[in-house]
């Protein structure tokens, strides 16, 4: 592979060491990606990396510890080990949640039922609009009912929301 090398002060160099250091690359590396990005060869986003390939990473545990890595990662919906310490380690590197699959689920469902929660308003604001003498019955209930609809989803969100961000402690 062909090769570029450039001249830096010791200032410079210690600066380009520590930015690359800051951005979690090697030197080289995050030279091959800003010439990429000026040359124009490869289309980025601003906050979008494009990754060479995954790194392997091994620990070591006890037989024991094992046995609960397996028991822990498909009790939370992870197909393989490997995938739940994956998501154990991004969701500390990035402080935001990883989701299962079981989880990626839940909140498809939550913005149909969100999508389900608009229609009815829509349809609650036509029939004020319309029947304004029967509308203050037909609002009541129609509202009380939305509201029970929003604090049941409101709480089911939270508690997965909850349960995710506490997946990484001890409490089980």
């Amino acid at each position: 592979m062909p090769r570029v090398e450039a001249r830096l002060t010791e200032i410079e160099k210690n600066a380009w060491a520590q930015f690359c250091k800051a951005n979690g690359l090697r030197e080289s590396e995050m030279l091959r990606r800003m010439i990429q990005r000026v040359a124009g060869r490869v289309e980025m986003a601003e906050d979008q990396e494009v990754e060479t390939r995954s790194r392997k990473i091994t620990i070591r545990l006890s037989p024991t510890q094992e046995r609960w890595l397996v028991q822990r990662a498909r009790k939370e919906g992870y197909p393989s080990r490997t995938s739940w310490l994956t998501a154990m380690v991004l969701a500390e590197l990035h402080r935001e949640p990883v989701l299962a699959d079981d989880e990626i689920s839940a909140l498809r469902e939550s913005n149909r039922e969100l999508t389900a929660i608009g229609r009815n308003l829509n349809q609650v604001a036509r029939a004020i609009n319309i029947e304004f003498r029967e509308s203050e019955k037909l609002k009541q209930d129609a509202i009380e009912k939305l509201i029970e609809r929003i604090e049941q989803h409101k709480e089911h969100v939270t508690g997965l929301l909850s349960r995710n961000m506490n997946r990484w402690g001890d409490n089980d």
